[in-house]
């Protein structure tokens, strides 16, 4: 559960940036580079609290 509530935090973190007067391109790249790191990190605590692995590639198909 503190994988989940730290990724909580990192896109609280995200969305308190976008609140920065920078060019939208800044915004995007950020969010680009920042988000994959935070799905991960949210699957991988979602698996560890003992969720159903849903991503599995044969449940995909």
């Amino acid at each position: 559960m503190d994988e989940i509530a730290e990724n909580i935090d990192r896109l609280e973190d995200l969305i308190a940036e976008l609140h920065t007067p920078l060019p939208v391109r800044l915004h995007i790249c950020s969010l680009q580079e920042a988000l994959p790191a935070v799905v991960e990190g949210l699957r991988a605590g979602y698996l560890a609290a003992g969720g159903e692995n849903y991503w599995a590639s044969e449940r995909r198909a």
